[in-house]
């Protein structure tokens, strides 16, 4: 089922016991993350258990969000992009049972989560791997508990001294060629009409002006059926005319006065160029 504005609308909403405004997704057959925004962000922690997630991106900005379940998943990649810059406060994330295997994600993981306490990749194969502990360790030094045990010092005593033997070395050397197979194997440019993040096609795609209209339209809908017709205009790389009345007039006039007074300033300046060449 699309993760749509109108399922998150209808979705459970609750208090969790640990006193965190909680979003519930779980259980709906989810392939991939989209329309968050809608949420505006309004919660601490929403929970993805048993979706058909297979990537962990394309969130909008959600500067509250510091619990995250995704457990249950089929999860097997992280931008690291995506969640340093929108989920910059993210302490909790439970990747149980999900399909990661490659340690270049623990290292993507470390980059982009630079407050995280707790994380689970129990049941994930990458959890197998030879110093898959020690090395989550040494990648994410923010942690506090891994895999539902906490990490002692002797621990981190432990990865630092695997991180500077010869054995750290290889280790390294190889989770560094698995980074250059998947860059090589992930890179896709954006094309308008293939379904790329909105955030992507909003950068890309349009001029100053045309962002700032977008940015109103978005703050002025009256439903989240209407946001998510924005956005899907947006991801595709179309600017969304038929929400143009979303804009008051008075904004309107004060963009057109801004291009006018720029429009005015450069023909000053023009002028002015020519008089002190007579």
């Amino acid at each position: 089922m699309r993760l749509s504005a109108e399922l998150i609308g209808t979705s459970e909403q609750r208090t969790n016991p640990l006193g965190e405004r909680e979003l519930i997704l779980r259980g709906l057959a989810i392939p991939s993350i989209e329309h968050l925004a809608v949420t505006q962000n309004a919660f601490d922690a929403i929970d993805f258990t048993d979706n058909r997630l297979l990537r962990l991106d394309n969130f909008p900005r959600l500067h509250r969000l510091s619990t995250l379940n995704c457990m249950g998943n089929s999860i097997q990649a992280i931008d690291s992009d995506n969640l340093k810059k929108n989920l910059s406060n993210l302490t909790h994330l439970n990747l149980c049972n999900n399909n990661i295997s490659k340690l270049h994600e623990v290292v993507n993981l470390g980059k982009a989560c630079e407050k995280l306490e707790f994380l689970s990749l129990q049941g994930n194969p990458v959890a197998r791997r030879q110093h898959y502990r020690l090395y989550t360790i040494t990648q994410i030094p923010s942690l506090k508990t891994l895999d539902y045990i906490k990490i002692s010092k002797s621990e981190r005593q432990k990865a630092q001294r695997l991180a500077k033997s010869a054995a750290g070395a290889a280790l390294e050397s190889d989770v560094q060629g698995e980074a250059r197979e998947a860059a090589k194997n992930g890179v896709k440019t954006f094309e308008p009409g293939e379904g790329g993040s909105a955030e992507e096609s909003f950068v890309t795609n349009f001029t100053q002006e045309q962002k700032d209209q977008i940015r109103q339209m978005v703050a002025n809908a009256s439903s989240a059926s209407q946001i998510e017709d924005i956005e899907n205009s947006v991801k595709q790389g179309i600017f969304p005319e038929d929400f143009l009345s979303l804009i008051p007039e008075d904004a309107n006039a004060s963009g057109q006065k801004r291009s006018s007074d720029d429009a005015g300033a450069d023909s000053n300046g023009k002028g002015s160029k020519k008089k002190a060449k007579r």
